[in-house]
């Protein structure tokens, strides 16, 4: 087995309005795609960090290392695109690729991107609603109430805020979520690295009464003695990570004792080899891991595989660890296949099929690609 042909797919779909955090808004949706072709069957992966860059890396830096190659040798290709390419920039693009690697793997051993990660311990993934987001041009939390209702109605047991718009806004957002959603549901709040991390301690402390889950960016990734003083002055549990590249930088994170919940991205931190290592290092410091989700179905359902596979973690919330953070925003690249059903007990069934467990093909993106570029022997 062989693979001829990477396809690289940069799709942008735009929003009826823009949504965002309190560090930006995003008029449209993008993402890289990846189809990685090998004797008649393809394997797909994502990058939705700077699309057009991950497209250039694969196509000047990664493919060398791939066109040829036999796709199930995943982790001596992750080895080879790592040892190749120097700095961290590249692990989006061997993100994808890594990604497009086991969905290909598992199709052809004709069993679950679960099975081959390990086996699931769950058919079934309790999944958060990562939601509500800040809306332009008026007051951003305008449409919380409205839409955690909706949220609710559609099964969901937890939820996460957006918040950082200003302390006093925050705080009545947070409190209000938690009378709205009552005792039974757990809330969380992500300041997305909007707040030094003073500000993060302040506002946290006047949130006592919303009983906070997690605590999610309340200092840049790069600003580890805020993580520290955060941790030392909050006592709700303190989640990160979703935008470190490097599966190693976690580790200076746990040896300080600053981040009690792991969010690595399967799409930034070099896709499931990468946060593989993650977990290993997580579970050598007693620590759960909850991927960050973002962009399309592909990202998706990679995370939905790798989470059946985690052990049960006691998480001081309604249900234990882990969880699947669901994108519930605006979003047509999660219903490229059709939208994931969240159950009425909050969970998202795992697929049954091979591989990722759906179907995709060139047509399905057509309405939404920007460029497309195919890279064959």
């Amino acid at each position: 087995m062989r693979i001829s042909e990477i396809r690289l797919y940069h799709l942008s779909a735009p929003l009826e309005e823009p949504i965002g955090n309190a560090l930006i808004f995003f008029p449209s949706r993008q993402t890289l795609l990846v189809e990685i072709v090998a004797d008649g069957l393809s394997g797909w992966g994502e990058a939705w960090v700077a699309p057009a860059t991950a497209a250039a890396m694969i196509e000047g830096q990664l493919a060398r290392h791939l066109i040829g190659q036999d796709p199930t040798h995943i982790r001596a290709l992750w080895q080879a695109m790592r040892e190749a390419n120097e700095g961290d920039g590249i692990m989006t693009a061997v993100s994808a690729v890594d990604m497009a690697l086991h969905d290909l793997t598992a199709r052809a051993y004709d069993i679950p991107l679960s099975s081959l990660l390990g086996g699931a311990r769950r058919d079934k993934v309790l999944a958060y609603a990562s939601g509500p987001f800040f809306k332009p041009g008026g007051h951003p939390y305008r449409d919380f109430e409205r839409e955690i209702d909706g949220y609710l109605g559609e099964g969901f047991r937890a939820l996460k805020l957006r918040s950082g718009f200003n302390p006093t806004d925050d705080v009545v957002a947070a409190l209000g979520a938690r009378r709205q959603i009552g005792k039974e549901t757990d809330l969380m709040i992500d300041f997305n690295q909007s707040c030094t991390p003073r500000r993060s301690i302040s506002t946290v402390a006047l949130m006592e009464e919303a009983r906070l889950l997690w605590v999610e960016e309340p200092a840049t990734p790069a600003d580890r003695p805020g993580y520290r003083l955060a941790a030392s002055q909050i006592t709700t549990a303190i989640a990160g990570g979703e935008a470190i590249m490097n599966p190693a930088h976690f580790l200076p994170f746990l040896t300080d004792g600053c981040m009690d919940i792991l969010q690595p991205d399967i799409a930034i931190c070099g896709g499931l080899t990468g946060v593989g290592q993650v977990i290993a290092l997580a579970h050598i410091h007693d620590r759960p891991v909850i991927p960050h989700v973002w962009g399309s179905t592909v990202n998706f359902h990679a995370a939905l595989h790798l989470i059946s596979t985690l052990p049960r973690h006691r998480s001081g919330g309604m249900l234990p660890f882990p969880y699947l953070e669901y994108d519930v925003g605006p979003n047509p690249l999660l219903d490229l296949a059709g939208r994931p059903k969240v159950n009425a007990d909050g969970t998202v069934s795992l697929p049954e099929g091979p591989g990722l467990g759906i179907e995709l093909d060139a047509s399905m993106l057509e309405p939404y690609i920007v460029a497309r570029k195919v890279i064959a022997a």
